[in-house]
């Protein structure tokens, strides 16, 4: 295919359209990542990683580039511009691409938790983010699935299925489903 490589496009692009977004004072930057990104020891890192000419080392990196220049930006008002990160479990099969909304999905924080989604809810899930004045959605990062496809990233993970220490996060309505959605966190550290 013919478009770039992963660094061209997944840490470089993504860092020169967050420096696009500071100058043209976008409100909100959406990028697309991918759940594990920050898990190098998970199978689904290293298998994408492997299959996909180091992907998920150039998404992470561009993660980390984004999170610097927008966290190095003058003044924090509410008005300023912010990113979200939105990390996707795996996506489905095109012929099973339907819309199911909110009420099917689960969001987590941490980097932890992953699922599948179709492209057609993650799709809409990214533009309700975009257009979202909700200001706990500033720098910060988060995971979107389905909820009855959930599972650990790592097994060292499973617990926190049900234990809590890790808010699963769900709503009839995207406003329900992004209302516990916390600021500026980017992964669990254990």
């Amino acid at each position: 295919k013919k478009g770039g490589n992963a660094k061209e496009i997944d840490n470089n692009g993504v860092v020169l359209a967050g420096e696009a977004c500071l100058k043209a004072h976008v409100s909100r930057y959406v990028v697309l990542s991918s759940t594990a990104v920050t898990r190098p020891k998970s199978l689904g890192y290293i298998f994408t990683n492997v299959s996909v000419g180091g992907i998920m080392d150039e998404k992470r990196k561009g993660e980390e580039r984004l999170s610097s220049i927008f966290n190095s930006q003058a003044g924090s008002s509410p008005l300023s511009s912010s990113y979200t990160i939105l990390r996707p479990g795996g996506l489905e099969e095109p012929k099973k691409n339907e819309i199911l909304g909110p009420s099917a999905l689960e969001i987590s924080q941490g980097d932890v938790l992953a699922g599948i989604v179709s492209r057609a809810d993650l799709a809409e899930v990214t533009v309700e983010l975009a257009l979202s004045n909700v200001a706990n959605l500033r720098n910060t990062a988060l995971e979107l699935y389905y909820t009855d496809s959930v599972q650990p990233c790592e097994g060292r993970f499973k617990p926190l299925l049900s234990n809590g220490a890790i808010p699963r996060l769900h709503g009839d309505t995207y406003e329900e489903l992004f209302r516990d959605i916390q600021p500026n966190i980017d992964f669990y550290k254990s």
